[in-house]
């Protein structure tokens, strides 16, 4: 006699809303990613230098390179978790230029790494703050 396997129940996820996450989804060029890779040597690095460029850089200074359509070779998407706060303005400030969220990060890091390779100070700072974050680490 032949019966029914029972039904898997599915496993139904209420999705959060993209603006209350805290991570942003970003695709970078392949040199700003070399760029950050660098510097960034354990994992939430990549967060914190983008936090440290969107301090260290003036918006207004900012020209918005288009990411999508312009031809450049981005890598892989990648998940970064900046905070409610940083993602709050990024959005503010992308949706006031009219772009994604993507490019306005992309094109505070082309500025901020701009300054960075001048500016020795610049780079002392941000690997202070780095090691200050990252707590404590074997030798």
């Amino acid at each position: 006699m032949a019966t029914k396997s029972p039904a898997k129940k599915s496993t139904f996820r209420k999705k959060k809303p993209a603006d209350k996450s805290p991570a942003l989804t970003l695709r970078l060029p392949l040199d700003l990613r070399e760029a950050i890779t660098e510097e960034a040597r354990v994992k939430g690095d990549l967060a914190t230098i983008v936090l440290f460029a969107l301090r260290n850089v003036d918006q207004k200074t900012v020209e918005i390179m288009k990411t999508r359509k312009a031809g450049l070779e981005l890598t892989r998407p990648q998940l970064l978790h900046v905070g409610a706060e940083a993602k709050a303005a990024l959005l503010k400030w992308a949706e006031s230029e009219g772009v994604s969220v993507n490019a306005i990060v992309v094109s505070v890091l082309d500025e901020f790494f701009r300054a960075f390779k001048r500016s020795k100070a610049l780079r002392e700072e941000m690997r202070l703050e780095l090691r200050a974050r990252r707590g404590y680490l074997p030798v």
